[in-house]
C-alpha cells in the first residue's frame, strides 16, 4: 500500500513539473487515473476537489473516460453543483466517442425521464448503441421494452432474444426473467431443469428473487430433487437480503416442521417480517395466527386487522375470513351486510 502511495504521489509530482516546464504534455489517461484515485482514494488521500480537476483536465482532451465521469460529477453534484445540462453535455460526447457507460446511462435517463425529459425514442436508441458495444444491462432493457411494447412495437420473440442475449453474459436480472419464463411455459417451451440453472446464475449473482424461487424449487422438486434443507439455506439467504416472500416460506417451514423442528413462534416472527413489508401472504398468516393464538396471544382484533390488510389486496381466503368475523362479531362489531360483501368478494376461496 505505501508503495503505491509512493508511486502516486511521484506520478502526480512528475505530472506538475512537466507541465510547469514546458515538457511533453503527460496523456489524457494518465490524468485520468489520477483523477480516479484521488475520488476513491486509492494510493493517496481522497481528495474529491482534485479528482474533479483531473477528470476535467482529461476531458479537456477529448478523452472519453473522463467526460464520462465529468458527467457523473454534475449529474450527481459530486465535487460540483448540480448542473444536469453539463451532465447531458459530457455524456453525450463520451457516447459519441462509444463509451459504453455514457451510453447506457444517457438511454437510462431518457427512460426514466426523471432528471431529464422522458424520451422512448432517445432511450431506444442509445440502448441499442450500447447493446451492440456488449452492455448486458442495456441488452436487459431492451428486452423489458419489447416486452411490454414500451416506446416500441411490442416484439415478445425480440424481447426473448434480448434477455437471452444478456443472460449468457451474466446479468441477474436477464437470467431471473429467463427463469421464469422457462418455468412459466408461455412464450418459451417450458423446461424446469433450465429455469432451475436460470436461477442458480442469477442467484449466485445476488438476486434476491432468484435465490427465493430457487428455494421454492427445491422445496417442491420442480426441475430438480426435492431437498427442504437446501430450500431453507435458500429462503434463509434470501430473507437476510431482503426477501418478504423468502420471510413468509420461512414462516411456512417453521409452522410445518419442514428442515427445521416445528416453532410456532418462530413462524410467527417470519409471518410478521414479511407482513410488515408487505406481503400479502404474510399478512395473511398473521391474521390466522392471532386468531389461533398459534405463536402468539390469541388477538381477534389484531387477526380481523391483518386479514383486512390482505382482502384489500384480493386475497379470497382472507376476505372469506373478515366475511366471518363480521359474521361472528370476531375483533370487529357484528354486521351481517359487511360480511355478506365480504363473502361476495370472497367467492369460492378455495
Amino acid at each position: 500500500m505505501r508503495k503505491i502511495f509512493l508511486t502516486m504521489v511521484v506520478l502526480t509530482l512528475l505530472i506538475s513539473a512537466r507541465e510547469s516546464t514546458g515538457a511533453t504534455p503527460v496523456s489524457a489517461e494518465q490524468l485520468d487515473k489520477i483523477g480516479m484515485n484521488f475520488a476513491l482514494g486509492k494510493g493517496m488521500k481522497q481528495d474529491l476537489k482534485k479528482s474533479f480537476y483531473y477528470f476535467k483536465r482529461a476531458s479537456d482532451m477529448n478523452y472519453a473516460p473522463a467526460e464520462y465521469h465529468v458527467g457523473v460529477a454534475y449529474d450527481n453534484g459530486y465535487w460540483v453543483k448540480k448542473d444536469m445540462k453539463k451532465a447531458m453535455s459530457y455524456y453525450l460526447k463520451a457516447a459519441k466517442q462509444y463509451h459504453q457507460d455514457a451510453e447506457y446511462t444517457l438511454a437510462k435517463l431518457y427512460d426514466e425521464g426523471k432528471k431529464v425529459k422522458q424520451d422512448k425514442k432517445k432511450a431506444e436508441y442509445w440502448y441499442d448503441k450500447a447493446a451492440k458495444h456488449g452492455d448486458a444491462y442495456a441488452k436487459n432493457a431492451l428486452g423489458d421494452m419489447y416486452k411490454k411494447g414500451d416506446g416500441v412495437k411490442k416484439d415478445t420473440a425480440k424481447a426473448i432474444r434480448y434477455y437471452q442475449t444478456a443472460a449468457n453474459k451474466g446479468n441477474s436480472d436477464a437470467q431471473y426473467k429467463m427463469a421464469v419464463l422457462s418455468q412459466e411455459g408461455r412464450v418459451v417451451a417450458r423446461d424446469e431443469k433450465k429455469a432451475v440453472s436460470w436461477y442458480v446464475g442469477a442467484a449466485k449473482s445476488g438476486n434476491v428473487d432468484a435465490q427465493n424461487e430457487l428455494g421454492e424449487m427445491y422445496q417442491n422438486g420442480h426441475g430438480v430433487a426435492k431437498d427442504l434443507k437446501k430450500a431453507y439455506s435458500l429462503y434463509q439467504e434470501a430473507s437476510a437480503n431482503g426477501s418478504a416472500k423468502a420471510m413468509n416460506n420461512l414462516g411456512n417451514m417453521y409452522a410445518n416442521g419442514y428442515a427445521v423442528k416445528r416453532d410456532k413462534v418462530k413462524a410467527y416472527e417470519y409471518y410478521k417480517k414479511a407482513a410488515k413489508l408487505g406481503d400479502i401472504e404474510g399478512q395473511y398468516h398473521v391474521a390466522v395466527a392471532y386468531a389461533g393464538g398459534q405463536g402468539i396471544k390469541k388477538n381477534h382484533k389484531e387477526a380481523a386487522t391483518w386479514f383486512k390488510k390482505a382482502a384489500d389486496k384480493g386475497v379470497k381466503k382472507a376476505q372469506y375470513a373478515l366475511g366471518i368475523a363480521y359474521e361472528k362479531g370476531y375483533g370487529v362489531k357484528k354486521d351481517i351486510y359487511i360480511a355478506l360483501e365480504w363473502y361476495k368478494k370472497a367467492g369460492n376461496p378455495n
